[in-house]
């Protein structure tokens, strides 16, 4: 991977939401989401498309064996891959706070398609709901607030 040197970008490109560390945090947030929906077909029942899969990359063993071991397999690379990214993030981002938010994002978003398309969750309002109180806390927290009282102007 090509070494990103971030004090050579401008200020607007460090802020920006295609910076390095932006796109590690997301990223980092995707592969958290992997891991622990392999986690959780590792100690599952498998489905039968996981199933399948096992038996057409192993045909000679048994499925369920199988898959176990991919997805156990699957959730420990995911796991050294989210913490890969999540520490480049750190070092490229200006903010801890805004890498935690955008690999909170990053989960969210992954987990949502992990449980609708993996194991086939319907995902209610309630859901919907509670990603957007808690991606607007997000925001809330991650916002500069203003300063309390009267502002003095520096001198000289």
């Amino acid at each position: 991977m090509p070494e990103i040197h971030p004090d050579r970008r401008s200020p607007a490109a460090r802020r920006s939401v295609l910076a390095p560390s932006s796109f590690f945090a997301v990223l980092g947030g995707v592969f958290a989401a992997l891991g622990s929906a392999s986690a959780k077909l590792t100690v599952g029942a498998p489905s039968a498309h996981v199933g399948a899969l096992a038996q057409a990359l192993a045909p000679g063993l048994p499925a369920a064996a199988t898959a176990r071991a991919l997805a156990g397999g699957l959730a420990a690379l995911s796991n050294v891959l989210m913490w890969l990214f999540f520490t480049k993030a750190l070092r490229y981002g200006q903010s801890t706070a805004r890498v935690m938010m955008l690999q909170t994002a990053g989960n969210f978003a992954a987990t949502a398609a992990c449980g609708v398309y993996v194991f086939g969750d319907r995902l209610a309002l309630q859901w919907w709901a509670g990603a957007a109180l808690i991606a607007a806390g997000l925001v809330l927290v991650n916002t500069k607030a203003a300063p309390e009282g009267p502002q003095v102007p520096k001198r000289d």
